[in-house]
This record gives structure tokens, C-alpha cells and sequence, in this order.
């Protein structure tokens, strides 16, 4: 178990591989930014889990920037992010990336000014299979996801009791 004070980065041509039942809790609005390749491999009795270390601090949720298929979420728990000021993908927001991501939830996410509660694609075809998204909330478009000029491979995705809330 980490707890996060400060926001994390790979770095673009780094590589961080996370052991199943790994977990992050974010103590405060910190940022996952992802520029290399993350392998965060869990297993199904054992998942990775990223969320708040308090419920009254929520992180900031994963910026995936330029990613390519060697990123991999397998078995993963994302719950309790909220991006703020206008950024999108309360989640994960996904920018020109194309992750796989297999066996993963994401729960209770806010993208509080914009859209993509759950998750965000801009420009990005990233394959889902066996993921949940769920109970996320958005203000203006896609309280579960988000797509702009996006093409996901989805296979077995459930996307449900999604919001939006104060819709302008």
C-alpha cells in the first residue's frame, strides 16, 4: 500500500510495472500522468487499486497522453477521482492513447466542469474488455464516457447509473 502525496509521472520511454494488490491512495488532488508505458497487472483475487486515502480529498484521476497498447490496467480498481477546471475524464482521460485495459472498474469519478465522468477519449482507440463503469458523474456530456474523435474496441463493457449533473 503507497500513500501518495504528490502527483506521479512516467516519464515518456519509462516503463513502471505494479505487482497484484498493489495499492495508491491519494492523500489530496494529485494527479497519475502517464507519458511511457504503465503494466499495472493484477490478478482476480488480487486487484490494483487507486483511490482516495481520505474521502474528503479526491485525486485528480490518470492523464494518459500518447500511449500506446503496451500500457495494460488487467484487474484494476479506479474509484474516487475528480478532475476540476474545465479538464476532462474524471477517471481517466485518455489523450492520442491507445491502452488496453481488461477486468477493471471505474467507480465514482467526477469530471466536475466537463465531460467523461467515468472516462474521456480524445483521439484515442483504446480496447476494453471485461470493464465496468459505473456511478460516475459528468456537468456536461458523457457522465459514464466520453468520446471525441475516438474508435474503442469494447467487448463485455457495462456502462451504467452514470449522471450528469447541472447540464449547460
Amino acid at each position: 500500500t503507497y500513500h501518495i502525496t504528490d502527483d506521479l509521472t512516467i516519464a515518456d520511454g519509462d516503463t513502471l510495472y505494479l505487482d497484484a494488490g498493489t495499492q495508491f491512495l491519494f492523500d489530496g488532488e494529485y494527479d497519475f500522468n502517464i507519458y511511457g508505458t504503465l503494466k499495472a497487472i493484477g490478478t482476480e483475487t488480487d486487484s490494483i487499486i487507486f483511490d482516495n486515502y481520505v474521502d474528503t480529498l479526491r485525486w485528480k484521476g490518470f492523464t494518459l497522453e500518447n500511449v500506446l497498447e503496451e500500457t495494460e490496467f488487467r484487474y484494476v480498481k479506479i474509484s474516487g477521482a475528480k478532475k476540476k477546471e474545465y479538464i476532462p475524464g474524471g477517471g481517466m482521460y485518455l489523450f492520442s492513447s491507445d491502452p488496453i485495459l481488461s477486468h477493471m472498474t471505474i467507480t465514482n469519478c467526477m469530471s466536475s466542469d466537463s465531460s467523461g465522468g467515468g472516462m474521456h477519449l480524445d483521439n484515442s482507440n483504446p480496447t476494453l474488455t471485461n470493464v465496468t463503469i459505473s456511478n460516475n458523474t459528468a456537468n456536461r456530456y458523457g457522465g459514464g464516457m466520453y468520446l471525441f474523435y475516438s474508435n474503442p474496441n469494447l467487448t463485455h463493457v457495462t456502462i451504467e447509473n452514470n449522471t450528469l449533473e447541472n447540464y449547460y
